[in-house]
């Protein structure tokens, strides 16, 4: 595709970004050297960190106006100058085109995208927690008012629905799809120990498993996560996101705590195939997370997308092969990969799609709830204890994700797992059980609500639990 003239127009997109952490920055700096995307609004929990946000991306300091009011960003915006708020609420009514939604919260990312959406703008979606929970309906309320709610390019979910669809769109059979963990294991031969997202972890017993005997790669790769155990393996953040693409594609996992193997990448097509050809998968058509082994002199995939493709040609894969393309050792398949994502730095070609072209970067209206990212207790817990969510991977201490087939909110299903920040325990739960809505209440949050909606739009005849009386407007199918 040539994108200059995919983008060949004179208009200018006009942007807001809320949340000015590392993927809002990254769109504010971008928008500075673009001609077709403006982004003049920043919004933070405190506005003197957007403001901040906007003079780190080259905004002169006496161009930005900190504003209180929508007095204030009216006149601010009237004047040309560059806009940090703390609300949406401020500035929602300015005629901007598309609001990214980065704040990480995901509670707050539901407020905002469905107020963004009644206010007549397009939402590109950076947090992933709260598309995890609402993603399909908001789809559907985007739609009912003419507008997009999308993923946005930078992150995984919309990388790896691009490499997928355009993997069916050639007519591959898709046996696999995935993405990579967030940090490679770097294997120090000399030290015997392996390092990662800066900690070393002492793993002598790896050198013998650093390549994978013929008939025994399997036995191997689990030994190799058990030399490695310290290591986490999997994160709530990889099954989120592989929440909303299975929610976008309809691809489901194999199993729900995904396999996360220790693979190197020429590894990963040979073990995720079906058994019958050595791999580990029960069937086609499955996400999966890897987690990279590699030296320190060979390339990293962390954060990397993939899809793994069968190989119905041989001649054409063999030649593949020779220009050194990833096939399993059987032959019977082979890996299609994307080894980076820029986060802000390339979202604005989805905010530049959504725009122009009204075309979304996830699933559009083939969006559903397929599946739920849910919590399986690792500990036990007792009445009154509250649930935070913590750190920069939004984790809940005590619990581990899985992922299940969707299923309305009721006493007996599992409760999504970014519902489940600041609810209160409110009956003994032993460990290695999932929490579900007899076991806490809920705050009457804004996500809250908007499940509700969406259980009643997508299981209309399957009674849901309701907390709460008040309802939220649904848009139609």
């Amino acid at each position: 595709m040539n994108y200059l003239q995919h983008f060949d127009s004179e208009r200018v997109i006009e942007t807001c970004v809320a949340g000015a952490g590392d993927f809002g920055r990254g769109i504010l700096r971008q928008a500075r050297q673009m001609r077709a995307l403006s982004a003049r609004i920043a919004i933070d929990v405190n506005p003197e960190t957007a403001a901040e946000a906007l003079r780190l991306s080259g905004v002169p300091n006496e161009q930005i106006t900190v504003c209180h009011s929508t007095n204030d960003a009216q006149k601010a915006w009237n004047s040309g100058h560059y806009l940090a708020a703390d609300s949406l609420k401020t500035v929602k009514e300015l005629p901007f085109d598309i609001l990214v939604e980065s704040t990480g919260i995901p509670n707050i990312g539901a407020h905002h995208a469905e107020t963004a959406i009644l206010a007549g703008k397009h939402v590109g979606i950076a947090t992933k927690e709260t598309e995890s929970v609402v993603g399909p309906y908001l789809t559907r309320l985007a739609e009912q008012h003419d507008r997009l709610f999308t993923p946005l390019d930078g992150d995984q979910p919309s990388l790896l629905i691009g490499l997928v669809t355009w993997a069916q769109t050639l007519g591959f059979e898709i046996v696999a799809a995935g993405k990579s963990s967030e940090y490679d294991f770097i294997w120090d031969e000399a030290d015997g120990a392996v390092w990662c997202n800066g900690s070393r972890y002492s793993a002598q017993a790896l050198a013998s498993l650093w390549t994978l005997p013929h008939e025994k790669e399997r036995d191997t790769v689990q030994a190799r996560s058990e030399v490695l155990a310290a290591i986490p393996q999997i994160s709530v953040p990889d099954l989120c996101e592989m929440t909303n693409v299975a929610n976008a594609t309809g691809l489901v996992p194999d199993t729900a705590e995904f396999h996360a193997m220790v693979l190197r990448t020429h590894e990963v097509p040979s073990l995720l195939d079906l058994q019958e050809f050595g791999g580990v998968l029960q069937g086609t058509g499955r996400l999966e997370v890897f987690n990279c082994l590699r030296r320190p002199d060979e390339v990293s995939f962390a954060g990397g997308v993939f899809v793994i493709v069968r190989c119905e040609d041989p001649e054409a894969w063999e030649l593949l092969h020779g220009k050194g393309h990833v096939l399993s050792r059987s032959g019977k398949a082979a890996m299609v990969y994307l080894p980076r994502h820029l986060l802000g730095l390339e979202a604005p070609i989805s905010l530049l799609d959504a725009v122009h072209k009204g075309l979304p970067s996830g699933g559009g209206p083939a969006t559903e709830p397929h599946v739920d990212l849910i919590a399986r207790t690792t500990q036990a817990f007792t009445p009154g204890q509250r649930l935070e969510m913590k750190g920069h991977h939004r984790h809940i201490e005590g619990l581990r994700p899985e992922v299940h087939p969707a299923a309305p909110l009721s006493s007996a299903s599992p409760v999504p797992f970014y519902l489940l920040p600041d609810a209160k325990i409110v009956r003994h739960v032993t460990a290695g059980q999932p929490i579900t809505l007899a076991d806490i209440t809920l705050s009457d949050s804004h996500l809250h609500r908007l499940r509700q909606a969406q259980d009643t739009l997508f299981f209309p005849d399957r009674p849901s639990f309701t907390q709460q009386k008040e309802s939220s407007p649904t848009p139609t199918s």
